[in-house]
């Protein structure tokens, strides 16, 4: 966290509270999380609309991956993409490495994907 918030600093952004209140929320929590549920998560300290606009700049500076699941947003704390596995069950996720490498695709730049994976974890199915 410390080098994220060096980060922070060091593009010319403050560290003001509804940053070190998304960022500590997401760093507190493994599963992707949609503004709502980071929101509640404050305990109303910070504005919804903050959380919005601090999840955008943290997604602007690679801070943040973002993943639509079931039509929502969600975001989770990491420099790079990766993938997620829920349990269709009890809702448990696990994070998987992507190997996806785009490199030979002509006329796009940016290229990005979602990937969703489901099934039963380990506890669930035994």
């Amino acid at each position: 966290m410390k080098n994220i918030k060096e980060k922070l600093i060091q593009e010319g952004f403050k560290l003001t509270k509804p940053r070190l209140v998304v960022l500590q929320i997401l760093k507190n929590n493994t599963n992707p999380l949609s503004a709502k549920v980071i929101f509640n998560k404050t305990s109303k300290k910070i504005d919804l609309t903050s959380v919005y606009r601090t999840l955008e700049l943290f997604k602007k500076l690679g801070i943040i991956q973002k993943e639509t699941n079931e039509d929502e947003k969600k975001y989770y704390l990491s420099p790079s993409p990766h993938h997620h596995i829920t349990c269709e069950k009890c809702g448990h996720t696990e994070c998987i490495p992507c190997e996806h490498i785009f490199k030979n695709i002509k006329n796009f730049k940016k290229i990005t994907h979602q990937l969703t994976l489901t099934g039963l974890c380990k506890k669930c199915y035994s």
